[in-house]
C-alpha cells in the first residue's frame, strides 16, 4: 500500500537552527527511509545505522536531525492526520436527518482508507503507546482529538433529541467509536470473507454501530 510523502513542513535541526533546502531534503529522506524499514521491521529492530544506510547517508548525519529512530517516527507523525476534509464534512452533517445510514457507511470507508494510507506509522505509534511510551501516547491522542471532538458534538445532539441515553458520556462514546474504527482499520484488511467476518462485513457492522451511536433512525 502506498503511503503519502511525509514531513514536508520546515523543521529545525536538533541544535535549533533553521534548515535550508538541502537540510530539509536530507531530513525528509531519513524519515522516509525510517518508515520504509518499519513496513517490515519492528521499531526496536530498526537501528540508526539501518536508516542511514537506507537513506544513503551516515549515522553522524542522522544524529544531526534526530536523537534516535523513535524521534524520526514522531517527526513522521507530525505530518500525518487521522482526519480529512471529507471526514469532517461527513461528521458535520445533520445525523438526525434522513440518509444517516449511508453517511455512516461513507464515513467508515473514508476513515479506514485514510488510516491505512498511514498504516505503518500508525501501527508503530499505537504499539509504542500501548507499551507505555508517553510521547507516542500523546501523539495518538493529539491526532485523534479533532475527529473525537466532532463525534462528541454529534452524540450530544442525539442525546438532546432523545435518540440515545442521556446518561452516556459523549466523550466516552466518541472514544469507543474511534477505538473500534482503529482496530477495524488495523486488522480488517487481513480478515477473510469465508469466515463470515471479511473486511466488507466488518465495515458494514461498524457503520451500523456508528449510526446507532449518532442517533440515526433510517
Amino acid at each position: 500500500m502506498n503511503e503519502p510523502a511525509l514531513a514536508q513542513a520546515p523543521a529545525p535541526e536538533r541544535n535549533g537552527r533553521k534548515l535550508g533546502a538541502k537540510g530539509q531534503r536530507t531530513r525528509r529522506q531519513l524519515i522516509e527511509a525510517t518508515v520504509e524499514l518499519l513496513k517490515t521491521h519492528g521499531l526496536r529492530d530498526v537501528s540508526v545505522v539501518d536508516v542511514a544506510r537506507a537513506a544513503n547517508t551516515s549515522p553522524a548525519t542522522f544524529y544531526v536531525y534526530f536523537k534516535g529512530v523513535p524521534e524520526a517516527v514522531l517527526a513522521a507523525l507530525e505530518n500525518s492526520s487521522q482526519t480529512s476534509p471529507e471526514l469532517e464534512a461527513l461528521m458535520a452533517r445533520d445525523w438526525l436527518a434522513p440518509g444517516g445510514a449511508e453517511a455512516a457507511a461513507a464515513f467508515v470507508e473514508e476513515y479506514t482508507a485514510l488510516w491505512n494510507n498511514n498504516r505503518t506509522i500508525f501501527v508503530v505509534r499505537n504499539l509504542a503507546a500501548d507499551e507505555g511510551d508517553d510521547r507516542f501516547y500523546e501523539a495518538r491522542m493529539t491526532q485523534a482529538l479533532p475527529i473525537m471532538n466532532a463525534i462528541s458534538h454529534q452524540i450530544e445532539r442525539a442525546q438532546t433529541a432523545g435518540r440515545i441515553p442521556a446518561s452516556l458520556s459523549p466523550r466516552a462514546c466518541a472514544g469507543t467509536i474511534l477505538m473500534m474504527l482503529e482496530r477495524l482499520s488495523a486488522i480488517g484488511p487481513m480478515s477473510r470473507e469465508e469466515d463470515r467476518v471479511g473486511y466488507a462485513s466488518l465495515k458494514a457492522a461498524a457503520a451500523h454501530s456508528l449510526a446507532m451511536m449518532l442517533g440515526v433512525r433510517d
